[in-house]
């Protein structure tokens, strides 16, 4: 919840609803305004309703660690127990391979499956050929060309720019969004229901820096969050292609607690000074992999995995693909980088698409 200052600059008040009983409350929340003399008043009311599982880990966790469950300002890592490892999941755990082994022993994985998580525990992606349907990439490529025409979020063709949350206005995008073809991959990565936040469409590369999502889509606990990259077209050479470093998941995470570096408000320019070189150190202990998948392609990433745009050697190629990060039902989300909670398609709406 917001309440509004004098100088017109929100106050986040943010509810830690893992520390708190199912039911139906109402925060109140009261501030002074120390230029006017005006009190501020706002009110929320929200309802809790915990599932077993994950959910009930974090809150043993964060009431062990004394988390606040009310606190007002940016959110920030150093709120959470990261070192605390009751939580880790099975995938940066010693017995991945005996987990997996398990789920295809007991008929819940299939053999294509198991092959796929091997890789991302090995090198932090696993990537599925023929996963999403002609059809469909084609129906959502339809939309984004309605998106270009109509010039949303001022994009301008030939551009790097990305198109944010098109899930939310076009019915085909919100489809591939909650399609289950690609979700019971990251289900199986989480161990637990995953439930997709955003959308990021690209017509052409992107040509962005290397970097881990961690302190952008950060997850508490570490790991319960994953990038899912969807190829809607056959991707060429020259054309900006995505780049992976495969086993840079087991990296240090970057947040920005300790690093000296202030949160983005709009203006990335510290962060670029202070973070990126750390990045880029780092991706140079790897050999990159340049991603030339089919459409309908999909590759699931590790929260922690080093990627990249590389440069648009052809700036008339495009490379269509859409981005899809994905939290895990019962973990915590926030955008580390900026201070901002972070949100995702409600579980109710998701199990209802799912067909349960």
């Amino acid at each position: 919840m917001s309440a509004a200052r004098a100088a017109d600059l929100p106050i986040d008040i943010h509810i830690h609803t893992h520390l708190f009983e199912n039911g139906t409350y109402t925060l109140q929340a009261k501030a002074k305004s120390g230029w006017l003399g005006d009190t501020i008043h706002a009110q929320t009311v929200f309802k809790i309703e915990h599932r077993d599982g994950l959910a009930a880990k974090v809150s043993s966790l964060l009431a062990e660690a004394g988390t606040p469950p009310v606190f007002a300002g940016d959110c920030d890592s150093s709120y959470y127990p990261y070192d605390e490892t009751a939580a880790t999941p099975w995938f940066d755990r010693p017995d991945a391979d005996e987990h997996i082994a398990a789920l295809l022993r007991s008929g819940e994985i299939s053999g294509t499956e198991a092959s796929a998580l091997r890789q991302f525990v090995k090198d932090g992606l696993m990537i599925l050929e023929d996963v999403i349907d002609d059809a469909l990439v084609d129906a959502v490529n339809a939309e984004i060309e309605d998106a270009i025409e109509r010039k949303y979020q001022n994009y301008e063709f030939g551009t790097s720019q990305r198109i944010e949350h098109l899930h939310l206005h076009y019915p085909n995008m919100r489809k591939l969004w909650l399609d289950r073809r690609h979700l019971r991959l990251a289900d199986l990565v989480f161990n637990a229901r995953a439930r997709p936040c955003q959308t990021l469409t690209y017509v052409f590369g992107s040509q962005q820096d290397a970097h881990q999502d961690t302190v952008h889509l950060t997850p508490f606990p570490a790991g319960y969050m994953c990038g899912i990259w969807i190829a809607l077209q056959d991707i060429c050479a020259n054309s900006g292609e995505l780049v992976v470093y495969p086993g840079s998941h087991r990296e240090p995470r970057i947040y920005l607690n300790g690093t000296g570096c202030n949160k983005v408000r709009s203006d990335w320019s510290e962060f670029g000074a202070k973070i990126v070189p750390k990045y880029q150190e780092m991706s140079a202990r790897y050999t990159p992999f340049v991603y030339r998948p089919k459409k309908g392609t999909v590759l699931i990433w590790h929260e922690n995995l080093l990627h990249a745009g590389s440069v648009r050697l052809d700036q008339s190629l495009p490379r269509r693909s859409v981005v899809i990060h994905a939290f895990a039902d019962g973990a915590i989300g926030y955008y580390d980088s900026t201070g901002i909670a972070a949100s995702a398609v409600p579980f109710t709406e998701i199990a209802a698409f799912a067909g349960n």
